[in-house]
């Protein structure tokens, strides 16, 4: 029956926009886990010693740059680009959210130099303040995009 295949592809592309959140929850749940992990580290400042990130906390926090910077190349190139051809109303909120990714992009390069030096004395604010632009970021592109992902009736690809 012609209506089952349109059927599954419609539910696939619901599951995009709910795919989204589920991209964002793990990104929100790997901001925490190491927001708590530095959390343990001395406060900026609080040592006479330069502050030594230990190396899982570097390894996690160029891991989560890594990720992010990846998600937010895909969404620039292909979900964005899709999104504003097929929703041109959304063009000031889809400028909005590239330029959250160029802020972020600068943050993630700090935080990075950051990370890769032996002391750290601006890791907490650093990564602070990627938190804050992050999880900013994460409830705009959700209140926005996933409606309009989520009654999609094509995606390339799909």
């Amino acid at each position: 029956m012609p209506s089952q295949p349109h059927t599954a592809d419609h539910s696939r592309l619901t599951a995009f926009g709910d795919h989204l959140i589920a991209l964002h929850d793990d990104l929100r749940r790997d901001i925490a886990a190491l927001r708590e992990e530095a959390s343990r580290l001395p406060a900026d400042g609080d040592s006479p010693d330069p502050l030594v990130l230990p190396e899982r906390l570097h390894s996690h926090c160029l891991s989560f740059c890594e990720a992010l910077d990846a998600h937010h190349t895909t969404e620039d190139q292909s979900i964005f680009p899709f999104l504003a051809q097929e929703h041109p109303e959304l063009s000031e909120v889809l400028d909005r959210l590239t330029s959250d990714h160029r802020t972020m992009a600068t943050l993630l390069i700090d935080l990075r130099k950051v990370a890769a030096t032996p002391s750290a004395p601006d890791f907490h604010a650093d990564l602070e303040r990627l938190s804050v632009e992050l999880l900013t970021h994460l409830d705009r592109e959700e209140h926005y995009l996933v409606p309009v992902l989520n009654s999609l009736t094509h995606f390339p690809g799909h």
